[in-house]
């Protein structure tokens, strides 16, 4: 009997703390896990966010319409994809492109029903919470949509691109 039990307690002897150094690894683990999948929970929904707002404003310019206060439709446009953007856009004149292009012959200035609009959100920096495992690097986030627009109100067209766009820094 003697001799089972000197293996035994030296055994113990041998292993006493290795609970906790497995503990340690395993809640280190864990948590880099967690923040892995808050990391690309908060990418996706940021970008699906931005997605929607691009959409938002291509629905809105499809119209042609502006809105109160505003000259002109690509200022309109703007803010109505920062609206929609939950607060993620700053900066709309910066981070927000418009682009109007005539189907048969590329790009216009001068929009008009049949023609294609294009609104992308580009440059939005995000930075992951936890970079444990990657680069702290900000990862640039993109999105862009587009639509044939409408006819013109009755009122006529408005004028779409304001010939003085905001400077950006």
């Amino acid at each position: 009997m003697m001799t089972n039990a000197s293996p035994s307690c030296a055994r113990r002897h041998r292993e006493r703390g290795s609970e906790t150094v497995e503990a340690g690894l395993i809640t280190l683990i864990m948590f880099a896990l967690i923040f892995l999948l808050m990391d690309i929970s908060l990418s996706l929904f940021i970008k699906s966010t931005l997605q929607e707002a691009a959409v938002d404003g291509v629905r809105f310019g499809v119209t042609e319409q502006v809105l109160t206060g505003n000259t002109y439709m690509n200022d309109s446009i703007n803010q109505v994809v920062q609206a929609s953007a939950m607060g993620f856009i700053t900066n709309p004149g910066c981070q927000v492109t418009i682009n109007y292009y005539d189907p048969y012959g590329g790009a216009t200035t001068t929009p008009t029903s049949g023609d294609i609009l294009q609104v992308a959100i580009t440059g939005y920096q995000y930075t992951p919470l936890g970079a444990i495992l990657k680069s702290s690097a900000p990862v640039s986030i993109s999105v862009q949509a587009s639509d044939v627009m409408e006819q013109c109100p009755l009122a006529g067209c408005p004028t779409a691109v304001n010939p003085t766009p905001p400077t950006c820094p």
